[in-house]
């Protein structure tokens, strides 16, 4: 229910637009025994505040009735020594959040107050007070106030949660007809709804009430369909088979190929392989059989069962179907992936028989480069990269392939070619993310030849992209003076900048007051809809958009907030091309997870590289799940988890249980100090390890770990894993930077 949801913590907050003056006061509460002093109607409210939180803990635990009354107390010592205050006002609001479960009809009474009170609040106030009615059992007066929310606030962005709650409380009316239509929408607006699978059950008895038996049957189906992990599919399987009179149902191939999409979209791949079988089997001569076996290929792909994988590609590209080019270019990773390069070669003589676009060939061509590289036929291998670079003319591959040609140059000591190509492509149309490490490597390169001019390099490289990995790389190699240097406590305006004048226009928009308001009572997941739902808006307006991004990391949406700050303000912050100002650097380094990393981290692991690994893996989003499955904010897999649980000594650790911030966290540690034990404290070798595996990164190291950890980064054969460690080493120095602390170490292959 909305008003059981955790009250959570306010770290701080930055608006001073609503901070009140007021002289100073002296109360006395009781709080588990233990005296509080406060002098403003601010500061009684914020400790009042405090205490809710401590009552409203994560987890299932039950909270003592002492404690709820204790905060309950400090709440009414708000409003009676402060009466007729904002403060007041917020502190009775919160007062009847407090009661909603325990005591709903005394909600209901702060409740109608606060709707007097906060009108900015009123579709929030509305929506509580008809929750509060549905504990109380008066479904249809919760129902009638639901349905008024939209028409009372038009601008409300509850209409979708109204939807669902209000077709739930006709539905516990027994008020089917009125219910159904409710629920229909609400599915339709959002079927990703956490309660979607809830409220089609709704649906689907009320339609088999009201003789719809047609119709409720569908829906049974597509609950089973397209929510093949909620508890509600097994039981609408159930009620259909009640509905057929005990005869077994049997989905249709649509319907099995329908759910086993549902189950890739959930990155669950042995449930979708299962079921992308079965259609196979049963619709032989079927439009989508192609598409089928695309994903089935993938899905095994995803599940490193590469043999498997090969075959369905290896059959499919042989079919000339429409996916067939497809399966092609994935065939030649399997190849890859599996060390078959004879067989990745061979490939050349199916590509003609095939109607590849440009971009298609040019990534085979640079796959059979990077097989010939790696078994030392350098010449072959540029010659592949050559092809690759033509061919992908006009796209993204051809920065790739002329990289990979300097790269080679260098690697095999042809320094005076290498410098020719890194120069051509730090100057040439594929600047962008190559020029740092064109730059850095034409410096290497030049070193190498000791030349001078390589020290001028290193600070051309600086001074254009201050932020980057190539950058950190060149001020371990030499001293760079006059860099401009920034922390999260400030920040160096670039030449012929001013500070902005005023406040942004979005800080007066309804929106944003809601946001605030929400935020002091700690509803921070509204308060965080709210201000996201302002972001297209403010979209060119530079200064609302640093004030979004910076209240909505206050807020505890630290992915939101990470994710707005990176798309309209990557350039300067993690490049250096431009200024940003100091708040930026809060919101794009979050710290708010590192007390509990540190409760969880010995000696062997920084605190500061885990957070790196967060950033990078799941940019602080606890409910991501990448496409191979990896869970949570450190991007755990389950197998992983279980096998760290096991070694470790801890319980059991499910796929939903790391969707917990701090299981995720504790396996997540355990597991880096793992590797890096394993690899005796090289965070090179133990970030690759934790993206790769460490039994493919020991072969890395038994070939390459001579070399230079710049060099060993640069000849990690997985592009993914390659450009993963240079993001987290990147951030990790950034954090570290931030923070005050710096690295003690000028050896990239050191903990700081």
């Amino acid at each position: 229910m909305w008003v059981r949801r955790r009250v959570t913590a306010i770290l701080f907050l930055l608006v001073p637009c609503f901070v009140l003056s007021s002289s100073s006061y002296a109360i006395s509460v009781i709080q588990d025994q233990a005296d509080l002093t406060c002098e403003s109607a601010e500061d009684c409210y914020r400790a009042a505040l405090n205490q809710t939180m401590q009552v409203m803990p994560s987890g299932s635990a039950p909270v003592r009735g002492d404690r709820v009354q204790g905060a309950i107390q400090r709440l009414k010592a708000v409003q009676e020594r402060h009466p007729g205050s904002t403060w007041a006002k917020r502190a009775g609001l919160l007062t009847g959040l407090l009661l909603a479960e325990r005591d709903p009809g005394d909600a209901v009474f702060y409740f109608r107050v606060a709707q007097r009170d906060m009108p900015l609040l009123g579709d929030y106030i509305r929506l509580w007070i008809a929750e509060a009615l549905l504990a109380l059992g008066d479904a249809s007066r919760a129902a009638a106030l639901l349905e008024g929310i939209p028409e009372a606030v038009p601008d409300t962005l509850l209409a979708n949660r109204v939807a669902f709650r209000g077709g739930e409380a006709w539905y516990r009316a027994d008020q089917c007809r009125k219910a159904m239509g409710l629920l229909e929408r609400a599915v339709s607006l959002d079927p990703q709804d956490p309660v979607a699978p809830s409220a089609l059950l709704q649906l689907a008895d009320c339609q088999m009430r009201d003789a719809r038996v047609a119709d409720g049957q569908t829906t049974f189906k597509q609950i089973w369909i397209r929510y093949p992990q909620a508890p509600e599919a097994s039981e609408a399987v159930t009620r259909l088979t009640r509905s057929l009179g005990g005869e077994t149902w049997r989905p249709t191939p649509e319907e099995q190929y329908g759910r086993a999409l549902a189950f890739l979209n959930l990155a669950l791949h042995e449930e979708a392989v299962a079921d992308i079988q079965k259609f196979l089997a049963a619709a032989p001569g079927h439009s989508k059989r192609g598409e089928a076996r695309l994903k089935l290929g993938t899905a095994l792909v995803r599940l490193k069962r590469y043999d498997q994988a090969r075959q369905v590609f290896l059959d499919l590209a042989a079919d000339h179907a429409a996916e067939s080019d497809d399966a092609a270019v994935w065939l030649a990773r399997v190849y890859l992936r599996q060390g078959e390069g004879d067989k990745l070669l061979a490939l050349s003589q199916m590509l003609s028989r095939l109607a590849l676009s440009e971009e298609q060939k040019a990534t085979i061509q640079m796959l059979m480069g990077t097989w010939l590289e790696d078994q030392g036929r350098y010449d072959q291998a540029l010659s592949k990269y050559r092809q690759a670079a033509q061919a992908g003319e006009g796209t993204t591959q051809r920065a790739d392939a002329l990289w990979r040609i300097g790269w080679l140059h260098y690697r095999t000591g042809h320094f005076s070619e290498a410098r020719e190509t890194f120069q051509d492509l730090s100057k040439g149309k594929e600047d962008g993310p190559y020029a740092p490490q064109a730059l850095y490597w034409l410096a290497r390169a030049s070193e190498r030849q000791k030349d001078r001019r390589a020290a001028d390099l290193y600070l051309k490289l600086c001074r254009q992209y201050a932020f980057t990995y190539y950058c950190q790389l060149a001020q371990l190699r030499t001293e760079l003076p006059g860099l401009v240097q920034v922390s999260a406590a400030g920040a160096a305006p670039a030449a012929g900048t001013a500070p902005s004048e005023g406040r942004p226009a979005v800080v007066q928009d309804v929106h944003y007051l809601r946001a605030v308001e929400l935020k002091l009572l700690g509803m921070d997941q509204d308060a965080a809809r709210e201000l996201a739902s302002l972001i297209e808006r403010y979209a060119r307006d530079r200064a609302g958009l640093i004030e979004l991004s910076t209240l909505l990391s206050e807020a505890g949406a630290y992915h939101h907030a990470l994710r707005l700050a990176r798309l309209h303000f990557r350039e300067g912050l993690e490049r250096g091309g431009e200024s940003v100002p100091p708040a930026l650097w809060n919101v794009a380094y979050p710290t708010a997870y590192l007390p509990t990393i540190r409760a969880h981290a010995g000696p062997v692991v920084d605190p500061y590289l885990v957070a790196a690994i967060i950033r990078e893996e799941s940019q602080y989003d606890a409910r991501a799940v990448s496409r191979v499955g990896a869970v949570g904010l450190m991007q755990v897999m389950p197998a992983t988890a279980q096998a760290v649980a096991r070694k470790q000594g801890l319980p059991d650790i499910g796929r939903d249980d790391l969707f917990d911030q701090e299981t995720n966290i504790r396996v997540g540690v355990r597991y880096m100090e793992q590797l890096l034990q394993q690899f005796s404290g090289n965070p090179v070798q133990a970030v690759a390890a934790y993206n790769a595996g460490p039994p493919i990164v020991t072969t890395w190291v038994a070939k390459n770990g001579h070399r230079e950890p710049d060099e060993f980064v640069e000849l990690i054969p997985y592009q993914e894993t390659r450009q993963y460690v240079k993001r987290v080493l990147r951030s990790y120095r950034e954090y570290r930077r931030l923070g005050g602390r710096g690295c003690e170490v000028r050896f990239l292959d050191k903990v700081c």
